[in-house]
């Protein structure tokens, strides 16, 4: 695990030798056990770690890096040739009075 807090601009930043303070603030803020919070952290979650600022809240940068990795070795969107010619994924094809369509070329061929 690699702890990081979030500082009051946003950034986020190693707690290092700090782990064991904000994992027992992490626990005493949302009333759960340390282990409760380990395995939240885990999962991808922020958990706050005050009540006082918006900031006040950690993370497992490890878990962060595990999930993004994850996400991009997903499988590669279906593409789809749509009436206007273009190649789109097919979460994008829009469906037009001429047929289905780009994004790009909707309003031309909505009309």
């Amino acid at each position: 695990m690699k702890l990081q807090e979030q500082l009051s601009n946003g950034e986020w930043v190693d707690c290092g030798d700090r782990t064991e303070y904000f994992l027992n603030r992490c626990a005493k803020t949302n009333g759960l056990t340390r282990d409760e919070v380990i395995v939240a952290l885990g999962a991808g979650r922020t958990i706050r770690n005050d009540v006082a600022d918006w900031y006040s809240n950690c993370r497992d940068q490890d878990a962060i890096e595990r999930i993004r990795t994850a996400r991009r070795a997903a499988a590669p969107a279906t593409m789809v040739r749509c009436a206007c010619g273009h190649s789109v994924p097919s979460v994008m094809v829009m469906t037009t009075t001429n047929g289905t369509s780009c994004p790009d070329c909707y309003y031309k061929m909505s009309a």
